[in-house]
């Protein structure tokens, strides 16, 4: 399986509701979500900024569907308000 699909496999299941992490609870966090499609894909996210690792992810996951992206900077939005 190449990196792209396990990816995209990491990240539709998250979007569905099923990834669980290595206690077996469902994962809630999208941070979470993508730093194990990293982790699965075999690619390290280790010192790379949350910008970097988003925009790598919504690389290898095709266009349509740039989830991460979208939900960090929403989170900066919201860091900003406060």
């Amino acid at each position: 399986m190449s990196r792209k699909e396990k990816i995209r496999k990491v990240m539709g299941e998250f979007e569905a509701g099923t990834l669980k992490g290595g206690s077996g609870e469902i994962v809630k966090d999208p941070r979470q979500a993508m730093a194990i499609a990293m982790k699965e894909a075999g690619a390290a996210s280790e010192g790379k900024s949350d910008d970097y690792i988003a925009g790598y992810l919504d690389e290898m996951i095709g266009p349509g569907e740039k989830r991460c992206r979208g939900y960090l900077s929403s989170l900066k939005k919201n860091k900003k308000k406060k």
